[in-house]
Order: C-alpha cells, then sequence, then structure tokens
C-alpha cells in the first residue's frame, strides 16, 4: 500500500539542497515523480496542485513556503525510502517532527481508553495524514493482527460529565452514518467528504470519552464509531491516502472489537482484502480475505457472502480461476438468504454488485492469462454492463465509474474500438460530480492505453471527452 517510485531517477545530488537531493536518490523517486505524490496529497485536502517542476527550484534551494507542503513532501519522501524525514532535515529550519507511522499506539495490547485517546488526537487534527506515513505491507499486518486477536484490557473511566446519549441522540448518528456512507456512494473520497466524516468520529469518540450513557448506547456508539472509521479509511484508500487508510482501518477493528461487533471486523479485513489486491498484494489479499470469511462464520448469510465476494476478488487476483469460481458461487448462493436482520452497512450488496465485482475480478484473471482469456472478457462484459448503465440512477455513480473503467479495459484487451469508445463516452457521462481519486488515475491510466487505437480508429473525438472530463473538477 505504500507508493513506489518507480524507475530510478538521475544523481541529483550536486545541487545547493543536498539534503533534498539525498532523499530523492534514497526514495528512488524522480523530482515529477515527488511532485505527483504531494499533489495527490494536496488534492485529498482541497489544496492547489503544485506546479510540475518545482522540485527543481527546491533542488537550486527555495523552499515551499506553507508548512503543509513542506510536511506532505516530507511524508511522500518517508513513505517511498521507508525512512523518517522531517521538514526541518530537508530546508534547516521550521517543523523538527518526523512523520509517525500509521501504526503508532496502535501496536500491541491497548486499552480502550488508549485507542479512544489516540482516535480523538488523530481527528482533532485539521490534515492528520500530514503527519503521518504509510507503513510496509508486512508490518500493516502484523498490526491488523494484533487488533483482531487482543482484547480491549480495560472499561471507559467516566470523567464526570452530566451530559448523557439519549437514544434518540443515538438514533441520530446512526442515521448520520447512513448518509454519509450514501455521499460516498456518489462522489468518492473527495476533500469534503473526508472531512465531513472525520469530524463525525470526532463527535462519536468525544462522547464516548466525556458523556454518560447505559451499557446498550456505549455498544452501538462504540459501533457508531467503528462503522465512521471504516467509511475513513475507505475514503482515505479511495483519495490514495495510503497512511490515513491504514490507521482508519485499524481504528475500526480496535472499536468494533471493543463492542463484540464481529460483523465490521469481517467487513473490515474483506476491505483490505480487495484494497490489497487492487494495489498489487495478491498473497496478502488472500489472507485478508481469508481472514474475513473466519470471522464472519458464524454471522448471518449476507455478512458470510459479502467476505466471500472478497476472497473471489483476492483468488482472481492471485490467477487461480478454480478457487474464483468456488468463493463467487458461495457468494451468490448465500446472498440469496437475505432477513431484516442484516447490517444496514452492507445495504449496497445487491445482486448487481456482485455481478459488477466479480466481472471486475473475471478481467483481472483475463489479464493474468493467455489462455482461455476471450470467454473471461466475454462474460466480464455481460456482468459489468448492467451496473455501468445504470449506476448514475440507482445511486452508485462512483461504483459506475469504476466498473466502467474496467469494462473500456475489456474492450482494449479484445481489440474492440466500437466497445471502447462506447463505454468511455459512458463513464464520461457517470464521472461528473464523483471526486474519486483512484477512479481518476484509472480513468488515466485507460485512457493511454486507448490512445493508439482509438485514434487509428478515427475516435479521436472520444480522447478529447475524456480529457475534458479529467481537466474539469
Amino acid at each position: 500500500m505504500i507508493p513506489t517510485g518507480g524507475r530510478k531517477p538521475r544523481p541529483v545530488t550536486r545541487r545547493k539542497n543536498a539534503v533534498l537531493a539525498a532523499a530523492l536518490e534514497s526514495s528512488g523517486l524522480s523530482p515529477r515523480d515527488l511532485v505527483r505524490a504531494v499533489n495527490t496529497k494536496l488534492a485529498s485536502a482541497g489544496e492547489p496542485a503544485l506546479h510540475g517542476t518545482v522540485v527543481y527550484q527546491w533542488l537550486d534551494g527555495s523552499a515551499p513556503r506553507d508548512l503543509l507542503t513542506r510536511r506532505l513532501t516530507a511524508v511522500a519522501l518517508s513513505e517511498a525510502s521507508d525512512t523518517d524525514i522531517s521538514p526541518a532535515a530537508l530546508w534547516g529550519r521550521g517543523d523538527i517532527r518526523r512523520p509517525k507511522a500509521a501504526t503508532d499506539q496502535l501496536i500491541g495490547p491497548r486499552s480502550l481508553t488508549e485507542v479512544l485517546d489516540a482516535a480523538a488526537f488523530w481527528t482533532s487534527s485539521a490534515h492528520p495524514y500530514a503527519d503521518v506515513r504509510a507503513v510496509a505491507a508486512d508490518r500493516f499486518s502484523s498490526a491488523v493482527w494484533d487488533a483482531t486477536h487482543q482484547v480491549a484490557v480495560s472499561r471507559i473511566v467516566a470523567t464526570g460529565s452530566t451530559e448523557r446519549v439519549t437514544p434518540p441522540l443515538m438514533a441520530f448518528y446512526e442515521e448520520q452514518l447512513k448518509w454519509l456512507r450514501r455521499l460516498d456512494d456518489q462522489t468518492g473520497g473527495s476533500a469534503l467528504s473526508q472531512r465531513r466524516v472525520r469530524a463525525a468520529l470526532a463527535d462519536v469518540i468525544s462522547l464516548l470519552r466525556t458523556s454518560k450513557y447505559i451499557p446498550s448506547i456505549r455498544t452501538r456508539l462504540l459501533r457508531n464509531a467503528a462503522g465512521l472509521a471504516q467509511l475513513a479509511g475507505w475514503m482515505s484508500f479511495d483519495a490514495d491516502l495510503a497512511a490515513a487508510a491504514q490507521r482508519h482501518q485499524l481504528f475500526a477493528i480496535r472499536l468494533a472489537r471493543a463492542a463484540g461487533d464481529h460483523d465490521t471486523v469481517s467487513n473490515v479485513l474483506g476491505m483490505l482484502a480487495y484494497q490489497h489486491a487492487a494495489t498489487g498484494y495478491p498473497a496478502e489479499a488472500v489472507r485478508y480475505a481469508s481472514s474475513a470469511v473466519e470471522h464472519a462464520a458464524k454471522s448471518l448469510p449476507l455478512v458470510r457472502a459479502r467476505a466471500l465476494g472478497r476472497l473471489a476478488t483476492a483468488l482472481a487476483s492471485t490467477g487461480d480461476v478454480d478457487g474464483f469460481r468456488r468463493a463467487a458461487d458461495g457468494c451468490r448462493e448465500l446472498i440469496a438468504h437475505r432477513t431484516p436482520d442484516d447490517p444496514v452497512s452492507l445495504y449496497y450488496l445487491t445482486d448487481h454488485q456482485i455481478a459488477a465485482e466479480s466481472g471486475h475480478a473475471l478481467v483481472e484473471l483475463a489479464v493474468a492469462r493467455t489462455a482461455g482469456r476471450r470467454p473471461l472478457l466475454r462474460e466480464a462484459t455481460g456482468l459489468l454492463s448492467p451496473l455501468v448503465n445504470q449506476g448514475s440512477t440507482v445511486g452508485y455513480q462512483r461504483s459506475a465509474v469504476l466498473h466502467g473503467i474496467h469494462l473500456a479495459r475489456t474492450g482494449l484487451l479484445t481489440r474492440d474500438t466500437e466497445t471502447t469508445a462506447h463505454t468511455l463516452t459512458a463513464v464520461v457521462e457517470h464521472l461528473q460530480g464523483v471526486e474519486s481519486l483512484r477512479c481518476r488515475a484509472l480513468l488515466r491510466n485507460v485512457r493511454r492505453s486507448a490512445a493508439r487505437p482509438l485514434g487509428s480508429a478515427g475516435r479521436s473525438d472520444v480522447l478529447d471527452t475524456v480529457d475534458r472530463a479529467l481537466s474539469g473538477p
């Protein structure tokens, strides 16, 4: 989940800022790679992007004028080099704090009070990810193991507050979480959406730490906080903020465990499986998905279906066709057995959604195989098309964009330029209002791959349409 630098840049040590030059070399990032990494973080904060050549100016002796950019630059270099670099070390002045790891305060036995205190500090910052770097996949999995196996060792200590959380107030917070999930369905991990979810999480954490409540309300508050932390983690992933995603998801697991909410623990693990499969860590994806299935073993059929769906995606990322088929079939069988008590967090898990996820998995299987590719892509097309065509009318606009991108990939893989052109046009129609940085990055990748075939087929108009859509807000 940590971004890597790709090509090794040419040595840049003969510069006025030798420390920055050395850090850049150690990171494996080129100056433009560093700008892209920092701009991703700035975009997630709702801040304007840096010019593509600004790092060359920094190497020649200038420095970012604002503290946020200096911190984000230090975090980007720290993540890429797997070291701790402070802004002061890069520019000889300012903030001497080195970025913390996303797992800090969330390793080993932790009381619930400690977890709540850490969450309160994390959510109180305007830009909580500015001082936190993502950790390597193996270290993060160790932190997840801790979170799923260690029970909180103390109760919440009352503070003497006379404020009491009543059932009607609790119902308000639960309804708020439903609306925030719907907001994510539409816009993705935009800066404003992330801020709104973090504010809601901070509010509920504050109630847990300072208010009075009966035991049943305490459990509902913890479940609500876990749901908000999970949503914040998903939005952070959608905004390409790896450290924030890691930290929020660890909080979600710890809070859910404190509430005895095994369904949310399984759901977070499944989400981690999806994210690792999407970022090139197939083995880790299978481990998380298998753990999700284990945690859901005694849950309702829909929860078990969600875990098996994640396992199907993870197995597809490894190229395991038979394993994918078994898990996908099991998921579809279980999803037919809905109950009135199904978790509200799984409202989106419809037949259409499972079909679209399976379609995406089939595309990944086709990419990994040379034999039998066309039947897989033909099947993927049939599964992906309905959500792409209906997504914006049923409230899942971001999902329509994401799966439309994968449908466009099937057109490229089968060399069907007309289907590719038609699909990209549909994706652009859904893109308005979707602020998912991840979706936009994936669309740019597909647009680059489609440039030559669509240009040769006389469909440069589609490429221009995609470019205009990507250049807008």
